[in-house]
This record gives C-alpha cells, structure tokens and sequence, in this order.
C-alpha cells in the first residue's frame, strides 16, 4: 500500500527527472507540440528497452521483476503527460498546408484533444460548392489526409494518416464541417521537431499505407 501511494504522489518533475537520468533522454520543447513528444518518446524507449530484457530472460523470478518494472514506467508514463498537459494544453493553432482546387476551404487545423498516447488533430472545414458522388447525389462524408514535417520540411515518420467525421452530413455548398484524425503513440514519438501539416491526395495515401 504504501508504495502504491509513492506511485501514486510520484511528481511529474520527478518523473521527468527519472527519464532524464535515464539513458541520458532529453526533453524538447517543441513550438506547437511542447514536450509531449519528448516524454512519449523518453518513455517509450525505456519501455522498449525494458521489452527486450524480458524477451532475452530466462529466468522466472527475473522475468517476473522486469514485468512488474515494465507496468512501473507505464503508470509513470500515463501520470507524467497528465500532468503536463494538465499544465500545458495544446491550445496553438497548427500550420498547415492544403491542397490545390478542392471544394473545400480548410480554416483551421489544432489539436482536438491530447492524452497518453493520442493526439487528435482538428480540420476545420468550409464546402465551397456542392460535392457530388458518382451517381448525382451528394456527397455525405468527407475524408483528409495528411501527414507532418519537420522542421527542415522532411516526412515524420509514421504521420502519414486519415481525418474522418462519422457523422453524415450533406456536403453542400457553406457548410461547416469537421474531421478529426488521430496520431498514436509511434507517431507521437517523432513530433519532437514538428513544423506543419500537409494535406496529402487519396493516391499519396494509398501508395504509402
């Protein structure tokens, strides 16, 4: 019991303090982002780390220590980004770049919501002229895809996604409309130098999914 109430009180100051005497892991503070990339990644490369020592045990009660160490960083891991994004929401708005000649005007890209291991990412979207399907109705859903680049304007790995809305709605001309897609942990991970969103074509996507 008491050591659960040590977990439990565990500082998001001393968490931070523990990844950093950790393999020598650094913290970002990335423009848009903060320093949730970089205490997911400080994470999940202990976990990995840990992952393999269990993989290469033989022995039981070893095994067993390791394990237990394991859902250790992964409490740590979940009270540490509360706590940072309790303190610090992501509440700047997201540089993007969008397509050329689409019936849509993208407002606004921002983060939706953040959790341990999410990050949904909002477009807000204006239809500019009614979108017809194939057969003459119109259209009900629309889908977004992206992905993200560093600063040096190179691919982030594993940020290749879609954002979706659920919700069918005629996309005529002056609605406002919504699509939220989510990066996870092994996108999160690699957002340490994000710059911006790029809207990608439906054939980018595919080709590299």
């Amino acid at each position: 019991m008491q050591k659960l109430k040590f977990i439990s009180g565990l500082s998001i100051f001393t968490v931070i303090f523990l990844m950093g005497c950790s393999g020598g892991s650094s913290t970002t503070d990335n423009e848009f982002l903060g320093e949730f990339p970089s205490i997911e990644n400080n994470y999940a490369n202990q976990l990995d780390e840990k992952e393999q020592e269990i993989d290469e045990c033989t022995d039981f009660a070893e095994a067993f220590k390791l394990e237990k160490e394991k859902k250790l960083l992964k409490e740590e891991k979940k009270q540490a980004v509360e706590e940072y994004l309790a303190a610090n929401p992501l509440n700047k708005e997201l540089p993007f770049q969008a397509l050329a000649d689409t019936k849509y005007t993208i407002n606004k890209v921002e983060v939706d919501k953040a959790s341990e291991g999410n990050l949904n990412i909002k477009f807000l979207i204006t239809i500019n002229e009614d979108m017809m399907g194939e057969y003459g109705s119109v259209e009900q859903s629309l889908y977004i895809y992206y992905k993200a680049l560093d600063s040096k304007g190179e691919y982030i790995a594993k940020s290749r996604t879609v954002a979706v809305n659920f919700k069918r709605v005629k996309l005529v001309s002056g609605t406002e409309y919504e699509v939220v897609g989510t990066w996870q942990n092994n996108s999160i991970r690699n957002m340490e130098d994000f710059a911006e969103i790029v809207e990608v074509t439906k054939e980018e996507y595919d080709k590299n999914s």
